[in-house]
């Protein structure tokens, strides 16, 4: 085996977590302790993505690295520029190809495999994972992007196992999550301030359609008024609704501004990030007090989270209590 030590959440993800003293604090989920190493310590192992396979050693370092190299600078700018308004076809490809392979290369995905193999079966199929990383990529970047801004005290954790996935509309139904699976949601934070939202589009576009019709609406009844009629009260009430309630997405979606996220919002990732972790929990304040709580409701998101391998990935938590 290896002696390089090999990360399964890539170095410059955790970095972006990191305190002013470029270390990153960390909650161990089982014992509760908390420590605070350089990010080259943290979520890796020695030799983790090389293998042993029919006699041979096979490292997949390398191709990971590519797919960390060709989407680290746009999502430095992504971070910088908060927004995502100046994304390219190309820039959204290479992030869509890191956020799957990142889906699937981390020790909670192998470790919650439905149907256990060792590692030189597991090899193969991993192999088989990036070989066909095109068409994962292709349903990621096929989506509405949204890039969610938490301001003042509110911060993201990131856990090791950061890609993490939920039903729109039924939070607490875990069953068949995946990237191709329609009402699927899915999030990556990136720091303590910025996350990718990814709902399908299926949502995404209802939204729209939902803030459109809102707008149609209130012309309608605008209209009727100035033509003397009388009524509509409560329609153009509705419509202002609608309207002021949709418009903040409605333009992270269309335009890609950035999407102010609400306490709310914050909350419902961490919680997602601690639903999903495997062991550790990262963060740039020695602050898990939601983190805390969570896994004291919940001692069961202590296990590993359990997934499965389809046609196209699914990552399927049995995380089924939502508080």
């Amino acid at each position: 085996m290896s002696d390089e030590n090999q990360h399964w959440v890539p170095k410059f993800l955790i970095k972006n977590f990191a305190d002013s003293d470029g270390r990153v604090f960390c909650l161990d989920i089982h014992t509760d302790r908390v420590t605070k190493p350089p990010p080259r310590q943290a979520a890796s192992q020695k030799g983790f993505n090389v293998f042993q396979t029919e006699g041979k050693t096979v490292s997949f370092e390398d191709r990971l690295e590519k797919f960390e190299t060709r989407a680290a600078p746009v999502l430095k700018r992504i971070i910088s520029e908060r927004q995502l308004t100046a994304l390219t076809a190309e820039d959204r490809r290479r992030v869509a190809e890191f956020i799957a392979a990142q889906s699937f290369r981390t020790k909670a995905f192998y470790e919650g495999l439905s149907v256990k193999m060792d590692r030189d079966a597991f090899a193969k199929k991993f192999s088989l994972l990036l070989d066909g990383i095109e068409i994962l990529a292709a349903e990621i970047a096929n989506r509405h992007w949204v890039l969610m801004v938490a301001t003042g005290n509110d911060t993201f954790y990131l856990g090791d196992n950061p890609t993490v996935l939920q039903r729109t509309d039924s939070p607490q139904d875990s069953s068949n999550l995946g990237f191709d699976v329609t009402g699927v949601e899915a999030f990556l934070p990136l720091t303590p301030h910025c996350a990718i939202y990814m709902p399908c589009r299926t949502i995404s576009e209802e939204r729209i359609a939902r803030y459109n019709a809102g707008l149609e609406l209130h012309r309608v009844v605008r209209t009727a008024a100035l033509r003397g009629q009388h009524g509509g009260g409560d329609e153009l009430r509705l419509a202002q609704l609608v309207i002021s309630r949709l418009y903040p997405l409605y333009q992270a979606l269309t335009t890609g501004v950035a999407l102010m996220a609400e306490p709310e919002h914050v909350e419902n990732l961490n919680y997602l990030q601690c639903s999903w972790t495997h062991s550790t929990l990262y963060a740039n304040r020695n602050d898990f007090t939601f983190a805390r709580r969570v896994f004291r409701e919940n001692p069961h998101y202590r296990d590993v989270p359990a997934t499965t391998l389809i046609d196209m990935i699914a990552i399927v938590p049995d995380r089924t209590d939502r508080n």
